[in-house]
Formats: structure tokens, sequence, C-alpha cells
């Protein structure tokens, strides 16, 4: 972790727990039944030392009463501790959920598959420090019990308490900084394992078809022999700090004895209460340790809420700006737009102006990596631009709220997302209400999925599989194009959208899309070059600038479509 990294950890783990419900009542009731169990736990000591030394008379039935007192409000303080785990496990993973599907997708994009792993896994660790805290609180007040019970037998002993606290104050930070060292490594390897097998092992058909199972074994062993490594490291931290907290009782033992043993033979305390003090001192040291304990949970579980707290620290799109997307017509315009991902200098878009028709059929061809899909990205909104403008009839959307904005668009990918669930369920994603199977036949015949929908028994009802996996690729593509139909779009965006059909079905599913979309915008991202003679206008890209743009015959003369179409244009100039 570099050191801009490391400033504000303190605040900015605690800022994590301002963004949720914390049940507070739990946590004090957890924290009023340790301190009883502690005061009963005190009671019983002396009792404990007459049987230990073999004074059973009158002491045995008193001391296993007691006992059974003291294990009864231990076990009881520890119930509460179960419910707050699963509540504030639940309430911060609700909050994840939420702000990262409001991250900017450029953000988002980069890490998907650890943030599935810190939802998932580290979350379920949050609980941790607010359970320090109570324990701070009980310690505090364990303490000043346990001083109290101490001076009862011989306030000259009670200098040890300073020797005592220094140690442990001493090796609780040293144990604190092992802890947070062990717990970052740690959770960094197990989201980036997770976000390995999550990314290659859902596309094991693609491992099989290519035959790369030997290089996906050398990857794999790569990420796990990483994780291996972590957990050695912290294999080796836990060792350090076992060994280290281990040899505080033998220290407090030997301490107590010689200095005790003096106080015994001159006649000051009997043994018993050297026992008794030996008991207290060790209950002492509990108590202290959780003191500076806060501190060792503080560090440990900042490592382990690393990620998540800087996801949470992440900066949200701004959904509610000042205006709404009423009123709002015209021509979509990038005008001198650059886009780069991370904002420094690596752009994918350089100074890109262009237009895209309020109305009509757009093509846009290119090679790829020349900014296409990025383009699309910006006029929906997806991205920002690093600077330039975005606008609509010469407007400045900046200002329109994206909620609004975003409804006025349909976005159909390649590989459009197809949820494991039924066609219908598929086909609804984000409609305000359930169509008619009436009205599903009829979306579902313009891009010709109705046939194959009714083939199978259980029709709209059919289960697609993960991620599609029961669907060929056209199928999915067809359901992702019904379902943008289904919103009634001002824009329907089409990124390569029926790369997986055969020509001639692809050809008919733009025609009919065509004449559905002919009063709104239809803008379509594609390879197959037969798509240009349908086309109102078109833009060129390359090298993430607009070449060329307006009608098929304006831009047959551009160096970059005559390579995609084979090095003629003769057929879009006719």
């Amino acid at each position: 972790m570099n050191n801009t990294a490391e400033k504000g950890m303190w605040c900015r783990t605690f800022r994590l727990y301002t963004n949720i419900k914390i049940p507070f009542v739990l946590y004090i009731l957890s924290a009023v039944l340790g301190l009883v169990a502690t005061k009963v736990t005190l009671i019983v000591v002396p009792y404990e030392s007459e049987v230990q030394l073999g004074n059973l008379e009158g002491n045995a039935t008193r001391y296993l009463l007691l006992l059974i007192v003291a294990v009864v409000c231990q076990i009881a303080a520890r119930i509460p501790e179960f419910y707050t785990q699963a509540l504030v496990t639940k309430r911060l993973q609700n909050k994840l959920i939420s702000r990262s599907v409001r991250l900017p997708l450029k953000n988002y994009e980069s890490k998907a598959s650890q943030i599935v792993s810190w939802i998932t896994q580290d979350c379920a660790l949050a609980d941790g420090l607010l359970t320090a805290i109570v324990g701070f609180i009980t310690g505090v007040l364990s303490t000043g019990m346990t001083i109290s019970s101490m001076n009862s037998i011989q306030a000259g002993m009670t200098h040890i308490i300073i020797i005592i606290a220094v140690y442990i104050v001493f090796s609780t930070w040293l144990e604190g900084k092992l802890l947070f060292l062990r717990q970052r490594r740690d959770r960094r390897a197990i989201s980036e394992l997770t976000a390995y097998f999550s990314e290659h092992l859902a596309f094991l058909t693609e491992i099989k078809q290519q035959n790369t199972r030997e290089e996906e074994k050398t990857l794999a062993r790569t990420a796990i022999k990483d994780f291996f490594n972590a957990d050695v490291y912290a294999a080796n931290m836990t060792l350090l700090n076992s060994m280290l907290s281990g040899s505080i009782t033998d220290i407090i033992t030997i301490l107590v004895f010689v200095f005790g043993v003096r106080e015994v033979n001159a006649g000051n305390i009997s043994l018993t209460d050297l026992v008794a003090f030996q008991s207290y001192a060790l209950m002492l040291y509990q108590s202290i340790a959780q003191l500076p304990g806060l501190y060792t949970s503080v560090m440990m579980y900042n490592g382990s809420l690393f990620y998540i707290s800087g996801l949470m620290d992440e900066k949200e799109e701004m959904y509610d700006r000042s205006r709404g997307a009423e009123g709002l017509s015209g021509d979509m315009e990038l005008s001198d737009v650059s886009f780069s991902y991370s904002g420094r200098d690596d752009e994918v878009l350089h100074s890109v102006d262009v237009r895209i028709p309020e109305k009509g059929f757009t093509v846009i061809v290119g090679p790829n990596g020349s900014g296409k899909s990025t383009v699309l990205k910006l006029l929906d909104r997806l991205y920002e631009p690093t600077s330039g403008r975005v606008l609509i009839g010469g407007e400045d959307t900046s200002d329109v709220s994206l909620t609004p904005w975003r409804r006025r668009f349909a976005y159909v990918l390649q590989d459009s997302q197809i949820f494991n669930a039924s066609i219908r369920d598929n086909l609804c994603y984000g409609l305000d209400s359930v169509p008619t199977d009436e009205e599903l036949d009829r979306v579902t015949a313009l891009t010709e999925a109705k046939e194959f929908i009714h083939s199978v028994p259980e029709g709209y009802d059919f289960i697609t599989g993960e991620d599609g996996a029961r669907l060929s690729g056209g199928q999915k593509q067809r359901i992702a194009i019904a379902r943008a139909l289904l919103t009634d779009p001002e824009v329907l965006i089409l990124d390569e959208a029926t790369s997986n059909m055969d020509h001639e079905l692809a050809g008919r599913v733009i025609d009919t899309v065509r004449g559905m979309m002919k009063d709104k915008s239809l803008v379509m991202i594609t390879h197959d070059m037969d798509v240009l003679e349908k086309a109102d206008y078109v833009v060129v890209m390359a090298d993430g600038r607009v070449e060329a743009c307006g009608s098929p015959e304006e831009v047959s003369a551009s160096p970059t479509l005559k390579k995609l179409t084979g090095g003629t244009t003769d057929e879009i100039e006719d």
C-alpha cells in the first residue's frame, strides 16, 4: 500500500460505518452482559483459590454455583454478537450493491469480479471493529473492577500493574501491525483469485473450443500460487503473533510470584491471597489487553475492509441534475470530445466531432479499437467525456439528469446479458409493467424470436440457463433486441447486436427494426459492410478519431472504409 492510500485510513474505515444503520441496542446489551459476567467471575476467584489449595469445606458448593452463573452470563453475552454480525453484514452488502450500480461504468468495468468478492466475503468482517469498540468499553470498566479486587488483597503489590500494562501496550501495538499486514495481503489475494475464477471459468466452452486447457492451467496455477504465497505470509504473521501473545501469561505469572512470595514470607498475605492475586492479574491482563486491542482490531479490520472502504469512497455518478429530458430534441453530437479511462494521457478518443441524426439509420464502422463503442457510451452518457461536450439540438446535456436521459436509449451489446431466468423475465427486465403474451408475441415476431420460443413446451417460461447457456448466440441476440424494443426507445443502439445471426436472418431483423424506428434514431456498429447500403448516415472511425461522416456516397472515399470493404466502395457509390 502506498503512502497516499495509507493516509486517512482510520477515518476512511470509520466513515464506512456511517453509511449503514448500526444495531446499537444489541451492542449495548452485549456490553452489559459482559460486565455482569466479569463481576461474577471476580466473585468466583477467592472461592476458586481456596478450592485449588484443597480447602473444600464450605467453598466447593459456592464455587460451583458461582461458576455456573459466570458461564451462563458469558454465553448470554455472546448471543447478541451473532445477530449484530448478520445485521451489519446484510446492511453493508445492501449499501455496497447500491453503491456499485451507481459507480461510473468505466470504474466498474475494471474491477467487476473483485467487487463480487468484496460484497460476498469481505462484508462479513465489518462487525469486527464495532465488536472491538464494545470490548474497549467493557475492558475499561473491567480493568477498574479488577484493580479494585487486587487492592482489597494487598495494595503494595499493585505496582506490578504498571509493568504489566507497559508490556501489554507494546505487544498489542506490534500485534496490531502484524495483523494489518496479514489481513491486507490476504484480502487482496482472495479477491484476485475470485476475480480470476469468476472470469475464466465462466467461459469454459471457449476454453474447450480453443483447446486452451494447458494455458488456463498455467494461469490458474499462477493465481493459486499467489494465493498460496499470501497464505504462507499470513501463517508467518500468525505464528509471530501467537508467539508474542502466548508469552504474556507466563511473564505475568513470573512477576506475581517473584513479588508475591516475599509478601507471603513476610506474613503480609496468605498463600490463598497470592493464588487469588495471580488469578486477578491474569484477568487484569485480559481486561487491559482489550484497551490497546482496539488499535489491534482497527488495524486488522482496516486490512480486511481496505478495499471496501475504497469502493465506498469512490465518486458516484450524479443522477439528479438541474433539469429533466422533457422537450429535448434534435441531432445528438459529440463536440470536441476526448475520452480517457484513467483521466490521464491514455486517450481512446481524440477531439472527436460527430453528429447522429435525430431520425434515420446511422451506421458506425471502423477497425477494432477505433473507439466506436466508446462514442455510443458517451452519447448514452454511460461514460462522461474527459473534455468536450455531449449535445442534443445544440444544447449541452451535462445538466440533464441521467435517469430520464438514459430512458431515451435502448442499448443492445454483442454479448448482451441474458439472465438465468425465464425468457419472459428476460424480455420484461426493466419494464414498469409486464406485457401480455400477445404483446410479447408481436415484438418477438419482429426479431424472429417468436417461432423458437413457441417451439419449446414452456414457451415464455423456458429457463435460459446461466448467461443464456441453453440458447444459441443468435437466439440470445434476438431476445436482447426484442427486450430493447419493448422499452419503446427514442434511440436504439445496436453494438454488433446481429453478429451471431446468419447473414440473411440478420438482414431481415435489421430491415424490420429500421421500419419500426423510421421516425426515431437507430444507430448500429457493424463489421458487415453490406449494411452500409441500407444506412442513411455513416460514420467512419480510425484510431480514436472520426475520419469521415455523411451519406454512404459522401464517405465512399474514406481510406479506412476502402480497407474494410476490401479495397472498393463501388457498390456504395452506386
